[in-house]
């Protein structure tokens, strides 16, 4: 009888908590664990109900769909990439030095936050149907865009367009960070740490691209 009426009171301050506005942060957790369980095809709307301890149909006061509450884990995720970035940008007031550190600083939040990772990169959804995710991305990537800039403004890299860097950069990192995360670098022996990695090849890609 106590333990049942402990059940209870448990499911009772659930409830009460629920209605006050964090349903929809108990479901974007419960669905931040299933991606880390199951990866962020291997489970439904539902199941992300069950997991939070809310009927099937609570969902749907905040998403239309399982796209829409990824979406919402996604853009908590690049909002706490951007945090980490622009603490590292402001560390390092060297304009290249900027630029290698938010490297390593991308890598090791990816590494440290995989399932978080896998949301906003590892899915199909179209990030253009989700505006305020869309916004959160483009302030991440603005770190790298505006250290790049810093260091054509001051001479340390040669070009005009800050993209032109930004594009192929981005993808070294985020290259780096994905293989780390599957595994895929230790599967072909190369176990350096991923943030000495990510230091090492965006030096020596800084390097083509100073003034002649």
């Amino acid at each position: 009888m106590a333990d049942e009426r402990t059940r209870a009171q448990k499911s009772a301050r659930r409830r009460s908590t629920y209605h006050h506005g964090d349903l929809k942060r108990a479901l974007t957790q419960a669905a931040l664990a299933l991606v880390a369980e199951k990866g962020p095809k291997g489970f439904t709307l539902t199941e992300a109900a069950r997991r939070a301890g809310v009927s099937a149909a609570a969902p749907y006061r905040h998403f239309t769909d399982k796209a829409q509450l990824l979406a919402a884990v996604a853009e908590e995720g690049f909002i706490q990439l951007n945090e980490a970035l622009s603490a590292a940008g402001e560390g390092s007031p060297d304009p290249k030095n900027r630029v290698i550190e938010l490297g390593r600083a991308y890598v090791r939040w990816a590494v440290n936050h995989p399932d978080y990772y896998l949301s906003m990169f590892g899915t199909e959804m179209v990030k253009r149907d989700h505006p305020d995710l869309l916004v959160a991305g483009g302030r991440a990537f603005d770190n790298l865009v505006d250290a790049i800039a810093s260091c054509l403004d001051s001479g340390v890299l040669e070009g005009q367009d800050p993209l032109e860097i930004a594009g192929p950069m981005w993808s070294l990192v985020h290259g780096v960070a994905s293989l780390a995360i599957g595994g895929d670098l230790c599967d072909v022996g190369i176990d350096e740490d991923p943030e000495a990695l990510v230091v090492r090849a965006t030096t020596e890609f800084l390097a083509v691209a100073e003034p002649a």
